[in-house]
């Protein structure tokens, strides 16, 4: 285990991590190159890279300092655990993990923080300190890993009851058919329209309908009346005020404007 600071044009060349390798902007500002991609540190922010991973210093403000923990995490565990918590990590599709102060990351910071000064210090018991420290931070890592699996899955399912309400947007479809096209329960499903898009389910089919609508209009191939009953309104005034609500103007004017524009 180590710890190296660098001050203004430091020792961080370009290099391949050996172990897994933690950076922290202590304070100011740096900018470090990873796998070719430039990325901004400020003050008590850092990045967590797996081994194999190329980095470099880029950038760093006068009187900024950026600190380097680099450990190999078998270390840290008996064989018995390293197999179970380690070894399956160590081939992972997950490179990297950025830090930043206004994302919620005060208490792993604090971590590193504490993996680092332990790191330095000579006491009796500063390896032992350093050791668990670097355990936490581990820890964190794989658990970052199980989210990122889990947020995957999220996406894919995500994916499908968007494929399904595009597939189906003229049939109205319901909260629990979008759900079932997820693979998701109802509250599951409203819950993920809120994370991914800040809206529910069924005003996103709405929305996607009313879209549909503008389309078919601008076709000039259908009635009002025909568009109206297409999407399923029994009343062809009702269709005009669900599309006037989102589109800020009726269906008729908005026929009559794109047909101005072709014209022109």
């Amino acid at each position: 285990m180590k710890s190296i600071e660098m001050i203004r044009h430091g020792p961080l060349t370009l290099r391949v991590t050996d172990g897994f390798t933690v950076l922290l902007c202590e304070f100011g500002t740096s900018v470090i190159r990873v796998n070719g991609v430039s990325l901004n540190l400020n003050s008590r922010e850092a990045v967590l890279l797996a081994r194999g991973q190329s980095v470099m210093l880029e950038k760093i403000k006068e009187s900024s300092r950026l600190r380097l923990l680099e450990f190999d995490p078998i270390d840290l565990f008996h064989p018995d655990l390293a197999r179970r918590y380690v070894t399956p990590h160590l081939t992972s599709e997950k490179s990297i993990h950025i830090l930043k102060q206004e994302q919620g990351h005060h208490a792993i910071i604090q971590t590193i923080e504490r993996a680092l000064q332990h790191s330095q210090a000579d006491g009796p018991l500063a390896l032992m300190d350093a050791t668990l420290q670097c355990t936490v931070i581990w820890r964190y890592w794989i658990q970052q890993e199980g989210q990122a699996m889990k947020d995957e899955k999220k996406r894919e399912s995500l994916r499908h009851m968007l494929a399904y309400i595009d597939a189906h947007i003229e049939d109205r479809p319901t909260l629990a058919q979008i759900a079932h096209a997820g693979n998701v329960s109802r509250s599951e499903c409203s819950r993920l329209f809120g994370s991914f898009g800040d809206i529910s389910p069924i005003a996103y089919v709405q929305m996607k309908r009313m879209e549909r609508a503008a389309t078919l209009l601008e076709d000039l191939n259908e009635s009002i009346a025909d568009i109206a009953n297409r999407f399923g309104y029994v009343s062809v005034s009702h269709f005009v005020q669900t599309f006037k609500a989102h589109h800020s103007i009726t269906p008729l004017a908005y026929r009559k404007k794109h047909q101005t524009k072709r014209a022109e």
